[in-house]
């Protein structure tokens, strides 16, 4: 989760084309590859913010999101709220 990750990458490592990967992980979990990895990476960052001092850019790029604001926005879109909002309550 620390490193950029797409769809292509996953499937070349994994031998398998990036439609098959696509279509097997969709059906399987119901969540597309790029939904899943977004909400393991909220996950981490959450957890980040309740045990660490560390400032938000320096969590959102241990979450593999390098644009802070960018981070932001997504922590917002899935928790409704900031990542400060959140590590203060």
């Amino acid at each position: 989760l620390t490193t950029p990750l797409s769809l292509s990458d996953i499937a070349d490592k994994n031998n398998v084309s990036a439609p098959y990967l696509s279509a097997a992980f969709k059906k399987e979990t119901g969540k597309t590859i790029t939904e899943f990895v977004l909400e393991r990476r909220i996950k981490y960052a959450k957890k980040l913010l309740k045990s660490t001092n560390l400032q938000v850019q320096t969590i959102a790029a241990h979450c593999g999101i390098l644009d802070v604001h960018y981070f932001t926005k997504l922590f917002k879109k899935y928790e409704g709220i900031t990542p400060k909002q959140y590590r203060e309550k």
